[in-house]
């Protein structure tokens, strides 16, 4: 599928007329999949983004259990998603179909983290998602710049590859090492291993990082 197609595909489902309350689930079930399937097309099948959206989605049905609150927060969540993919479309960011996020979208990541966090209660875990995923697409992206890495390796690998490229130096090294626990806690939603101020730290290592190399 190429970039217009994509293009045409994501205002398809953005267009989808607006469903009444008996058809919300059904719109909420379209766009997700459509959301997952763009996703997978353009990042690729184990992406973070694909990650972080199921995880919000399974947190959202969480804090909002009924039918329709969680069908509503779920067309929200597919919608913004397709909207941000549509931004990385336009800015050219799609041009091999898997090419990495720019700091730009992993700032809106953290910014909607932020949002998240501020929420409070439930939206803790949201933020912890979306903080892990630009997390994780920060490092990979460092690694595929800094040390040739294209492959999926683990996170510790690439770390300490930039390490010894001196790209991570000094206790910035020791700091993103000690992240990696919290993004496995996240992404696999171990909500009683998670508090606000690992959160916090992980937005802020994050944008160190965004600021030095993006």
């Amino acid at each position: 599928m190429d970039e217009v197609k994509i293009k045409a595909q994501i205002d398809a489902l953005l267009s989808l007329p607006q469903a009444g309350i008996n058809e919300k689930r059904e719109r909420a079930a379209e766009l997700l999949q459509g959301a997952l399937t763009l996703l997978e097309i353009i990042h690729g099948r184990d992406c973070a983004q694909i990650v972080a959206l199921n995880a919000t989605v399974a947190a959202n049905h969480q804090r909002e259990p009924t039918g329709l609150r969680s069908a509503v927060a779920t067309i929200q969540s597919a919608e913004g998603t397709l909207r941000t993919l549509k931004r990385e479309v336009e800015a050219g960011l799609a041009g091999n179909l898997r090419r990495e996020i720019t700091g730009e979208v992993l700032g809106d990541f953290l910014q909607l983290a932020k949002a998240a966090l501020d929420e409070g209660g439930e939206g803790r875990n949201v933020a912890s998602v979306l903080a892990a995923a630009a997390f994780e697409d920060t490092i990979r992206r460092m690694g595929a710049s800094y040390c040739g890495i294209h492959a999926r390796d683990d996170l510790q690998s690439i770390a300490v590859a930039l390490k010894e490229a001196g790209i991570l130096v000094g206790a910035q090294f020791g700091t993103v090492q000690a992240q990696l626990q919290f993004r496995n806690d996240a992404l696999h939603a171990d909500w009683a291993k998670i508090d606000v101020i690992g959160v916090k730290t992980v937005i802020l290592l994050v944008q160190e990082l965004l600021l030095k190399h993006f």
